[in-house]
C-alpha cells in the first residue's frame, strides 16, 4: 500500500479482530443479569410470573431443541450400548442418591436440598457436554447420542426417582405419574414435534433460533426469582457456600464414577472423554420444568440449580482443556 502523501510504500499490518464466543456466554451472562434484575426491580417479573408465562416457555425450549436435533443420527452399536447403560446407571439412577446424601451430609435446608436433588436427577446438558467433548478431542458422535438418549430416558426415570428421594431429603411429596405426564407433555412432545417440523421444512434453523432456549431459561429464572425475592434475601453467605460445596461434591463424584467406568470398560481415550463430559453434566431447562411442576416455592431451589450449572461448566471447561493437551501429546 502506498502512502498518498509521501509516496512511500507502507507495510500492511494484519487485521486483528477479537472473537467473542457469544453463544457460549449468552446463558451464563443472562442468568447473572436475570438474578440482578430480580433483586433490584422485582415488580415486572412478579407481575409476569402471575400470568403463567413460565408454563409456555418450558415447552418452547424443547420444541426448538427438537428442531435443532438430527434424530437420524440414532444408530446404536454394541460397543456404544454398554456406554449408554453405564450413563443410565450413573447419571440417572445413582446421581439422585448422591445428591440426597450430599444434602444430608451438609445439612442443607429443605429448599436447597430440593434444588440439589432435582439437579442431580437430571439428564445431561443439551449442548455444552457435546461442545466440550469436541473441544477435548473426544468422540463427538457418542457425545451427541448419549445426550439425546439420556434426555429421552430421563423423562421416564425422573418422576420415580424423585418420588423416592425428595420425600426423604426435601420433605416434598411427589406423585410420579402426574409428573411423568407433565414431562411427556412439556418435554418429550415438544421435542418430537420439533424434530417432525425439521423434517417437514427440510432446512436448518436460522442462526438466531439457537438463542431461543437460553432466552426462555433466562426469562423463567427472572420471573421466578422476582416472585420470590424475599426468599433470596434470607440466603446467608454460609448457606451459599454450602450450596457451592454441595454442587462441587455431586459433580466431582459423577466425574470420578465416569472416569472409573471408562477405564473399567476399556474404552479408548476419545470414548472415555465423551462418557466423562456428558454423563457428569446436568441440564438446567429440564430442572426448571420439574421445579415448576412441583407446585412448591422454588426460588431457593433455583439458586442451587443455577450455581450447579455455573460450576459444572467452569470445572469441565478446565478438564476439557487439559484432556485436549493429553490427546494431542
Amino acid at each position: 500500500m502506498v502512502c498518498p502523501v509521501h509516496g512511500v510504500r507502507m507495510q500492511r499490518f494484519p487485521d486483528f479482530r477479537i472473537s467473542i464466543p457469544v453463544q457460549q456466554w449468552f446463558l451464563p451472562v443472562g442468568l447473572v443479569l436475570a438474578m440482578a434484575f430480580a433483586l433490584v426491580a422485582p415488580l415486572p417479573g412478579s407481575v409476569l410470573n402471575e400470568t403463567g408465562l413460565v408454563l409456555g416457555l418450558v415447552p418452547l425450549i424443547f420444541l426448538v431443541n427438537g428442531y435443532q436435533t438430527r434424530l437420524d443420527m440414532l444408530s446404536l452399536r454394541k460397543r456404544f450400548v454398554g456406554v449408554l447403560l453405564t450413563g443410565v446407571v450413573i447419571g440417572l439412577l445413582l446421581s439422585p442418591f448422591i445428591g440426597l446424601g450430599t444434602a444430608a451430609l451438609l445439612g442443607l435446608p429443605a429448599s436447597a436440598a430440593l434444588g440439589l436433588v432435582v439437579m442431580a436427577s437430571m439428564p445431561p446438558t443439551l449442548s455444552s457436554g457435546v461442545i466440550m467433548t469436541e473441544n477435548a478431542g473426544g468422540q463427538t458422535l457418542w457425545a451427541m447420542l448419549l445426550t439425546i438418549l439420556l434426555n429421552l430416558i430421563g423423562i421416564f426415570t425422573i418422576p420415580f426417582i424423585l418420588s423416592l428421594t425428595l420425600e426423604t431429603g426435601a420433605e416434598v411429596v411427589v406423585s410420579p405419574w402426574p409428573l411423568l405426564l407433565r414431562l411427556l407433555l412439556v418435554v418429550l412432545l415438544p421435542f418430537v414435534l420439533g424434530g417432525l417440523l425439521r423434517r417437514i421444512l427440510s432446512r436448518k434453523a436460522p442462526g438466531w433460533v439457537r438463542y431461543v432456549p437460553s432466552s426462555c431459561i433466562i426469562v423463567t429464572v427472572w420471573m421466578s426469582m422476582s416472585a420470590s425475592r424475599g426468599t433470596l434475601f434470607e440466603l446467608t453467605v454460609g448457606a451459599f457456600m454450602m450450596i457451592v460445596v454441595g454442587s462441587l461434591l455431586v459433580h466431582g463424584s459423577l466425574l470420578a464414577l465416569c472416569a472409573a467406568s471408562g477405564r473399567g470398560l476399556r474404552l479408548a481415550a476419545n470414548e472415555r472423554i465423551a462418557l466423562l463430559l456428558v454423563v457428569s453434566q446436568k441440564t438446567l431447562p429440564v430442572a426448571i420444568g420439574v421445579l415448576t411442576a412441583l407446585n412448591v416455592p422454588i426460588a431457593g431451589a433455583l439458586v442451587v440449580c443455577i450455581v450447579f450449572h455455573f460450576l459444572q461448566l467452569m470445572v469441565d471447561a478446565v478438564i476439557a482443556a487439559r484432556l485436549r493437551r493429553t490427546v494431542e501429546s
